[in-house]
């Protein structure tokens, strides 16, 4: 959907009191639960960034209308097979940005709400971006005219204008995602030396972040140990990369079962019956066929979000409120 389109239906739907009339007439029976990942006016390594501004305007939204509990919480009343009350919210952001703590946490706190943040723990470890964003900051900032690398194809590949790193960036990416740790981190390191560009590592939370923004009461979940896609790997090495993660989370900030989130979208039910075996208190699955968990359609292992929009509060309301998600299916 086009941005113009966006905010065009977004305000009207608002300004018609449909959105508030929506919310009167049907109630959320359960808990939606909303996704970011970089809280940055930019999309630095091609990962666009929710504006905090923008955050801090939902944010207003959402605590006019909605209850905002912990992730910990929401799986309370599954525990308790005690129904979530309606208009429930639940956040969470993946990957582990400092971001998260620099504009995000004191946005949460002058709200008074609170937010799960799913941790990629190798960068957490390092300070290196997750592999993929690594992998775009390259592209993005190289001056170099071309690159010829094994994963790039045969040929030297023109880099000279935007579109064209843009899509070499897409084309390695979409080479590495079968790779395990090791293969992956040797091509990155080629690349980089390549393409003359060094990432930065300042981008990520420490540990010492981890353990603040606890303290501030910001629950922290696994999201592997380096960003892995999961189901297009070995399955011993998936497994590596979920017991790892559960291995720093509980040796760094002394938390024996927290909460999954499969990276990218790339899962299986075997691998979620492997979460559930290894110890992990829940797991999101990145699907598309629950809006609103509740009882009826969800446990701690098959809950499912949306995405927050990088726009203006209209634009979320539009979302929960209106008719967006009904377009949406349209051209799915």
């Amino acid at each position: 959907m086009k941005e113009t389109l966006r905010t065009i239906v977004g305000k009207t739907l608002i300004a018609s009191g449909f959105t508030r009339l929506s919310r009167r007439m049907t109630p959320k029976d359960g808990a939606v639960v909303l996704y970011g990942h970089r809280l940055a006016a930019d999309h630095e390594g091609y990962l666009q960034g929710l504006d905090p501004r923008f955050f801090d305007d939902q944010l207003t939204y959402l605590t006019s209308w909605y209850r905002i509990i912990p992730l910990s919480e929401l799986l309370g009343y599954y525990h308790r097979k005690k129904s979530i009350p309606r208009n429930t919210i639940v956040l969470t952001f993946d990957d582990g940005f400092r971001d998260n703590f620099i504009h995000g946490l004191p946005l949460l706190q002058r709200h008074g709400v609170s937010a799960c943040v799913f941790i990629t723990t190798d960068s957490i470890r390092t300070g290196r971006l997750p592999w993929s964003q690594r992998l775009g900051y390259m592209f993005q900032k190289t001056t170099r005219d071309s690159i010829l690398h094994p994963l790039s194809g045969p040929k030297p590949i023109a880099l000279k204008r935007f579109a064209d790193r843009k899509k070499a960036y897409q084309n390695v990416k979409r080479m590495m995602r079968r790779m395990v740790f090791d293969q992956r981190e040797e091509s990155l390191e080629q690349i980089s030396a390549l393409l003359d560009v060094v990432p930065p590592a300042d981008r990520m939370l420490t540990w010492d972040h981890c353990r603040e923004l606890m303290r501030a009461g910001i629950e922290i979940g696994a999201h592997t140990v380096s960003h892995a896609l999961l189901d297009e790997i070995p399955l011993e090495a998936a497994r590596a990369e979920i017991q790892g993660s559960m291995d720093a989370i509980r040796d760094n900030l002394g938390v024996e079962h927290p909460p999954f989130c499969f990276p990218a979208g790339s899962f299986s039910e075997e691998l979620v019956a492997m979460i559930r075996e290894i110890g992990f208190s829940s797991v999101f699955k990145p699907v598309h066929t629950i809006r609103i968990n509740n009882l009826s359609n969800s446990d701690p292992f098959s809950l499912q979000r949306l995405g927050l929009p990088n726009g203006p509060a209209h634009q979320l309301e539009a979302e929960l409120d209106g008719i967006f998600h009904l377009i949406r299916k349209v051209y799915r």
